[in-house]
């Protein structure tokens, strides 16, 4: 064995070009889908890190036809379920709130989960230090309590271990709570939620929580579930159970599950919960990759064919002189392995690189990237694919004895190339160009969209306008906290460069909370059909100012806009249109649903504003309603205009420390910035496909320039004939050309209508463009041509040169 790996060793020694190229392209290859399938494997298959993960499941409430994929459950409801459910051994309630923190750390902002203390034992979490929430901890009356996360009790307390019994001080919503800390958990992945939890509360913790329409009322819905199966259940039996339940609720509380909105109840394991809307887009990327890994692997196929042919003498030599078929097959076998093994080892190294990049841009989809990691199952997976195309490539090529490939007749051994054999390397060639293509389609439409995107009209100008974040901690009522604000604009108006300031509850482009509003319109005998999905801005008066939204009709808001005179609301265009159709809503009055059914009080429409993007540039115009904030608990987010941002800012810390020390001051962004943030995904996107797209044109190009390399290679004779009886450079460079040129115009043909196909996947990832986009097709097109072609002229170039006399000689 020694000795015929030395003797691989020496052969490929003598082609460094074909290891280089074969190592190379298979990496590359490799790389990519080792990288991708890392995310997937982290992500969509390594079950949770949790005890007894097969049988964590996720309740949803959904009401889809109001376009709610999941309202949540209130408590009312979570009792019900959990006295009539046979299936379930325990149901976990989970809140996720931004809790402000002040306490011996800096004070800071930082989400925290408010759990029933059984959370912990369902998913098998134990502490470092201290101890976790316990049954007597969810009384209505117990003490506020909090289990830290390992990484937050490092960053915010410095690792202390003293730190169990210290209070810190929760703002949640109008008044703090003092918490005492009780525990820091062991290092664990959390995946609870949406986002990633600094600590853990028990419900006293937030006061709302303990409020009367928060335990009382059927329709307050704020809290996730989550349940552990009963041994021996299953996940179908569950679902039928629980769906038999809600369909008792509905029959018994139908004001609560109003028909038209379509309400049911799911049950799925945690795990498909978790990663639902990062699955589809990290199944196009595994699909894009392996279009790229097929490419490669036939680029390498193709080289490996090409190096076989001129080894024909060799191998011929071998056959005549008794080497059997199959020593001459391991021989190649192992060969082959040596390079797939060097491609693989590149692959992983490529993959290492990509590894945290990805990981990223997973995070935008999922909080589950704690399990992303290049481990045994993601090397058993490369070291399959390496092997594999070892494999392919030393058994599937004919050798000396199989149907005559080599012919070592007459002439010294004169080498016979097969026409299957040339048909194949030049639809190993086509499917190159082919897949290409398609890959090609695929960033073009996603290039084309983020364009789209970046050139939208957001409704707004957000250039030169900075955000601060500055919600109160110390339990101020409304006046006081107006007060605070007030004070922090006026001050931050009176610095230079500074335009204008405002303050509000939502900044544009940050995340929002976009609900199912139901609104009564006086004069109406019913309430508006269809309630639209809408969301809430409280504001003050020089909002719109300062961030460019345009007054269409009415007014904006007045300081006489105060408690105590009537209530007023402005609209933005869609959600006046929807409410009103054609007729004039100023002076028109509204009422809005509250979490009991019932409608607040009426209010006074004063004006109409332009539509924004400012809850997602992809979105539309979001029905907007803003209430004022002398009439409302006013937000707790300063936006400036202003030519200098870091002024500005430091002007508004100045003034919050000086009036409020505990307030904490963070998320300092610019709207710029937040506009940035919201065409991540779709940049991504663009950008990952645009790099596949790139290296499958590069390795499209090598398989075109070699197998046309090749093919004047083997008609150094023929092209030296026609040399000399009279044929000129031209008509020979034709030649050559028109045989890469076959093989573009069926890649052509044929990738155009694997792309219509498989762009209907990419459909959900675009932007006000097409999948059959003409132009993107036609551009792929000239793009792939004018590759193809310049790979071909390099070789159909050489052989306009060949010498008719040194070609006849040598044969």
């Amino acid at each position: 064995m020694t000795g015929s790996l030395g003797l691989a060793i020496r052969r490929l020694a003598r082609s460094p070009g074909h290891v280089v190229a074969f190592v190379l392209t298979l990496g590359l290859g490799i790389g990519v889908n080792t990288a991708i399938f890392s995310v997937i494997n982290g992500v969509l298959l390594e079950p949770l890190p949790y005890v007894d993960s097969n049988r964590l499941l996720y309740l949803r409430h959904a009401a889809p036809l109001a376009g709610i994929d999941d309202m949540g459950f209130s408590f009312v409801e979570i009792g019900d379920y959990a006295r009539s459910a046979t299936t379930i051994d325990e149901f976990v309630e989970y809140g996720d709130w931004t809790f402000a923190v002040a306490g011996e750390a800096e004070p800071h902002r930082a989400v925290g989960g408010l759990v029933t203390s059984n959370y912990f034992g369902v998913l098998g979490l134990r502490p470092a230090l201290g101890r976790m929430l316990t049954e007597a901890d969810d009384a209505r009356d117990a003490e506020p309590v909090v289990a830290l996360t390992h990484e937050y009790w490092v960053r915010a307390f410095g690792g202390d271990p003293g730190v169990i019994n210290q209070t810190i001080r929760l703002y949640a919503f109008s008044q703090p709570r003092t918490a005492r800390i009780v525990g820091v958990l062991a290092p664990a992945s959390l995946y609870t939620g949406t986002r990633r939890q600094e600590f853990f509360v028990n419900y006293s913790a937030n006061e709302h929580y303990g409020g009367a329409s928060m335990l009382d009322e059927r329709t307050h819905r704020m809290t996730s579930v989550f349940a552990r199966l009963a041994p021996g259940r299953t996940i179908a039996e569950a679902r039928s159970e629980l769906a038999g339940v809600f369909g008792r609720l509905q029959q018994e509380f139908p004001p609560a599950y109003p028909e038209r909105n379509g309400m049911s109840v799911s049950v799925e394991s945690w795990r498909h919960a978790l990663t639902s809307d990062a699955r589809p887009m990290l199944l196009i990327l595994g699909g894009a990759v392996v279009l790229v890994l097929l490419l490669a692997c036939a680029n390498v196929a193709n080289l490996t064919l090409t190096r076989l042919v001129r080894r024909e003498r060799e191998l011929a030599v071998q056959a005549a002189l008794g080497a059997g078929v199959w020593r001459i097959r391991r021989q190649l076998l192992l060969e082959n392995l040596l390079l797939a093994t060097g491609g693989g080892l590149l692959g992983v190294l490529l993959a290492a690189v990509g590894k945290d990049l990805l990981t990223q841009y997973a995070s935008r989809f999922t909080v589950r990237t704690g399990e992303i990691d290049i481990d045994l199952t993601v090397l058993g997976a490369t070291a399959v694919i390496a092997v594999g195309a070892a494999l392919l490539l030393a058994l599937a090529p004919g050798l000396p004895g199989t149907r005559g490939v080599w012919s070592p007749g007459a002439g010294g051994g004169r080498r016979v190339v097969g026409v299957t054999r040339k048909h194949l390397q030049r639809g190993l060639v086509v499917s190159q160009l082919v897949l290409c293509f398609t890959l090609l389609v695929g960033a073009g439409l996603l290039v084309r969209s983020l364009f789209n995107l970046t050139s939208v009209d957001a409704g707004l100008a957000y250039d030169d306008v900075v955000a601060v974040d500055v919600p109160s901690m110390t339990g101020l009522n409304a006046e006081q906290n107006r007060a605070v604000m007030d004070r922090a604009v006026e001050r931050t108006v009176a610095t230079g460069g500074v335009t204008s300031a405002a303050y509000a509850s939502h900044v544009p482009f940050a995340p929002a909370t976009i609900t199912r509003l139901g609104f009564r319109v006086e004069g109406r005998d019913e309430q508006s059909v269809n309630s639209p999905m809408a969301a809430q801005n409280v504001v003050s008066p020089t909002y719109f100012g300062t961030i460019g939204v345009r007054l269409i009709r009415g007014r904006e808001f007045a300081e006489t806009d105060r408690t105590g005179t009537e209530p007023v609301a402005i609209l933005n265009e869609s959600l006046a249109r929807h409410l009103f159709g054609s007729d004039d809503p100023i002076d028109g009055r509204i009422a809005l649903e509250q979490f009991n059914g019932e409608f607040g009080d009426w209010l006074r429409v004063v004006g109409v504003v332009g539509d924004t993007r400012e809850y997602g540039l992809a979105e539309g115009a979001t029905h907007t309603l803003y209430r004022p904030s002398n009439q409302v608990f006013p937000g707790q987010r300063i936006i400036i205009r202003t030519s200098d941002a870091a002024a500005a800012v430091r002007n508004v810390r100045g003034v919050i420390r000086e009036i409020d020390p505990d307030r904490p001051i963070d998320n300092v962004v610019t709207l710029e910035s937040l506009r940035f943030e919201d065409l991540a995904p779709p940049r991504l996107n663009a950008t990952l496909f645009t790099t596949f797209a790139g290296l499958a044109l590069a390795i499209a190009a090598v398989g075109v320039l070699g197998v046309l390399a090749f093919s004047v290679s083997q008609r150094t004779q023929e092209f030296g004939v026609r040399m000399a009886i009279g044929a000129r450079p031209g008509q020979v460079l034709s030649m050559v050309l028109a045989e890469g040129g076959r093989m573009l115009a069926v890649s052509l043909v044929l990738g155009v209508a694997t792309s219509i196909v498989l762009a209907r996947f990419l459909q959900s990832l675009l932007f006000d463009v097409a999948t059959t986009d003409p132009l993107i097709y036609l551009s792929v097109g000239i793009i792939l041509s004018i590759v193809a072609f310049v790979a071909a002229y390099v070789p159909a170039r050489r052989a306009t040169i060949v010498d008719p006399l040194t070609a006849l000689r040598s044969e």
